[in-house]
């Protein structure tokens, strides 16, 4: 019998990136059914055949001690008692149930083989029964074998289930994993998705979604903004409930900028940085209730409480419904608000009036993506590059981060840990001198756009993100497309 299982939980369960399997999906190595893998299909793409008792117990224990060291490094809890109950319970009856079938089977096999020893000696030579009772026997020595890699995997899969819930959302065909104590849209959030919500505590409705299949269970106390016709109709907060079993939400996601409305609101400094000499990051926090819905790349209109206010790039991830990142240098057009950003201190109040921008990841593509961040233009690149790991479908990432001048870029550890940590991430330095003259920069851009563009060869296959000076994203532009990269898969921010 077949098993169909999500590309989530198949990558999950051979322990390879999704945008693996889609890589190899697309080559025609892996055939889907629906968007789905069957099991047995992913066990010919990845066979281990060779896999005893022993192994697998100690794959299910280092899966359940990954999974448990992620739940308490990421939300400090496990999932709630109950939630953990009914999960059991669930999985205890499909155990019962599969076992109660396997006993079934293994009756009527002993009756079939029964049946054929009392037909076989009286039946003719060419009756096949000898044959058929050979196969019988067989078929019953088999399922005493030893457990196979697919059986392996199922148990495993049984075992991941305890530990977190598989969310569907429709109509998107977006799926993800909600771990630990998270609500619905909090999972949704940190997996990069661009859930509908505004207040996070219930008091204004937009983050309802109709719940059309699995268990949910309220996790926070408050009678939400729902009428009598949609909890009738299956309707929920994702904002106040978590997933008990798998399920699936039929619930609106932002496909646009253009989808979010501009507000104005007060943030909370909660950190400043100033460990890096040209750049102080400035970490903030939206007060109350309130929030910011922005996508990655997009920026924002800072203020104090004085007449002085700039445009700032977003350098952090929607994933995190309440926090902002600014990286603030004190060369920028707007020194006088820099350099009082950069006096800033946790429990400071900033203005903040935003989103704005559509420098955005496309977030339905699956090219692999080129990121490339011209000095300060990391800070436009940043949050895009976290988005695009979070949503992890890309097959491939790549970031050029060019520095002129000798030295280092001021977060360069952190892209050498994003290039540690993930082996579909590549991060590449690159230093060029100093120009005093703009033919001479462009000049030496051109040299390196050329350089990347070369040793990837067919830039058509790729996506492009590129935060750069006005004329040097005017030249690569013309030069990419001169290679073939079509225009739809280039975005750029003049800086």
């Amino acid at each position: 019998m077949s098993r169909l299982i999500s590309l989530s939980r198949a990558a999950r369960l051979v322990g390879v990136k999704r945008a693996t399997l889609q890589k190899r999906i697309r080559g025609g190595e892996i055939r889907t059914f629906e968007g789905q893998l069957d099991l047995s299909e992913l066990l010919r793409a990845y066979p281990d055949t060779n896999v005893d008792d022993s192994a697998m117990i100690e794959r299910s224990d280092a899966i359940i001690e990954r999974a448990l060291n992620k739940v308490v490094r990421d939300r400090d809890s496990l999932p709630d008692p109950e939630v953990l109950a009914t999960r059991l319970a669930a999985l205890s009856y499909e155990l019962e149930t599969a076992n109660a079938r396997v006993r079934r089977y293994e009756t009527l096999f002993q009756e079939l083989l029964e049946r054929l020893s009392m037909l076989s000696p009286g039946a003719p030579e060419d009756s096949g029964l000898d044959a058929l009772k050979s196969w019988v026997s067989e078929a019953w020595q088999g399922l005493n074998k030893p457990v196979a890699f697919s059986e392996e995997l199922s148990a495993t899969d049984a075992l991941l289930r305890i530990m977190a819930a598989h969310v569907y959302l429709q109509p998107s065909s977006h799926d993800y994993f909600l771990q630990g104590r998270d609500t619905l849209l909090e999972a949704g959030l940190h997996a990069g998705f661009a859930l509908d919500y505004g207040c996070s505590d219930g008091s204004c409705g937009k983050c309802k979604a109709r719940l059309v299949s699995g268990t949910v269970k309220p996790v926070k106390s408050f009678a939400g903004n729902l009428s009598d016709s949609e909890r009738q109709n299956g309707y929920i907060l994702t904002c106040g409930a978590t997933a008990v079993t798998d399920v699936t939400l039929e619930m609106p996601e932002v496909a646009a900028p253009a989808q979010l409305s501009v507000d104005s609101l007060e943030a909370v400094v909660s950190r400043v940085d100033q460990s890096r000499e040209e750049c102080t990051i400035i970490f903030v926090k939206t007060a109350g209730n309130k929030r910011l819905r922005f996508l990655a790349g997009q920026h924002v209109r800072i203020g104090l409480h004085g007449p002085a206010e700039g445009e700032y790039p977003i350098s952090s991830c929607q994933c995190e419904q309440t926090s902002m990142e600014f990286h603030v240098f004190t060369d920028t057009g707007n020194s006088s608000l820099a350099h009082a950003l950069q006096q800033l201190k946790p429990g400071d109040i900033l203005k903040v009036e935003g989103p704005m921008g559509d420098f955005t990841l496309d977030a339905g593509s699956i090219r692999p993506v080129i990121f490339i961040a011209w000095d300060q233009g990391f800070a436009h690149i940043k949050g895009i590059v976290e988005h695009a790991m979070a949503l992890d479908v890309a097959e491939s990432l790549h970031l050029f981060w060019i520095k002129t001048g000798p030295g280092k870029p001021y977060m360069h550890n952190r892209c050498r840990s994003w290039g540690d940590a993930l082996d579909n991430f590549h991060y590449h330095m690159i230093n060029i001198k100093p120009a005093e003259r703009d033919v001479e920069r462009i000049r030496s851009a051109n040299t390196v756009i050329s350089d990347i563009a070369e040793k990837y060869f067919d830039v058509s296959a790729f996506d492009f993100y590129i935060a750069a000076p006005a004329a040097i994203v005017t030249e690569w532009e013309q030069n990419l497309a001169a290679r073939g990269l079509p225009r739809a898969q280039v975005k750029t921010k003049m800086i």
